[in-house]
């Protein structure tokens, strides 16, 4: 039933910040919906959503939106659409498409964002057991060439580089809304 996509060794060697993830062909019936991550876009970027699901000890993501020059109401239309009905955590730089949506009916919270919280963020999918579903192929295509930046030496930085990496924050917002930050002794979002 589960496939890997690409072989671990090619990830080491391709720089790829998310290396250990496996394709899903369907959801499992037990697994259980926790909630959703958004990320926004409109001209050059797409706005993308992602369902996160729990499955024994791993989670499951599974891309629902992935589409350029949506505006708010049409994302609202796809979330009724798709049957959108737990909390959203969105991208904190569109507070003006989160007040509108929530203005819609949904639930969509702005998630916080702290001080290195992209690296923070991979590295929470990268201790996780992940899993992403056959349909994501937005998401899969990112996973396979969000690589990491390199100085001129060619050495590889703490950095992701800003490119195919719009449903992997989408996907990002929803697993670290879920985890605990056991510094904090609370639910934090990064």
């Amino acid at each position: 039933m589960v496939e890997g996509v690409w072989p671990w060794s090619d990830w080491i060697i391709r720089g790829v910040c998310i290396p250990d993830w496996k394709e899903i062909r369907t959801l499992p019936e037990e697994a259980r919906l926790l909630c959703y991550g958004q990320d926004f876009g409109y001209t050059n970027d797409p706005s993308s959503l992602v369902a996160l699901y729990k499955y024994n000890d791993s989670f499951i993501f599974d891309e629902v939106i992935y589409q350029k020059k949506l505006l708010n109401s049409d994302i609202s239309d796809l979330y009724n659409t798709y049957g959108v009905n737990e909390v959203v955590y969105a991208d904190s730089a569109e507070p003006k498409s989160i007040a509108e949506l929530c203005g819609y009916g949904h639930d969509v919270v702005a998630v916080t964002k702290g001080r290195d919280s992209i690296v923070y963020g991979i590295n929470l999918m990268n201790q996780n057991e992940i899993y992403v579903t056959s349909k994501s192929k937005n998401l899969i295509k990112e996973l396979s060439n969000y690589t990491w930046m390199t100085d001129k030496e060619g050495n590889k930085l703490n950095k992701p580089i800003d490119a195919f990496n719009h449903a992997i924050d989408a996907a990002r917002y929803a697993l670290t809304s879920q985890l605990e930050d056991p510094n904090r002794g609370k639910y934090f979002v990064f």
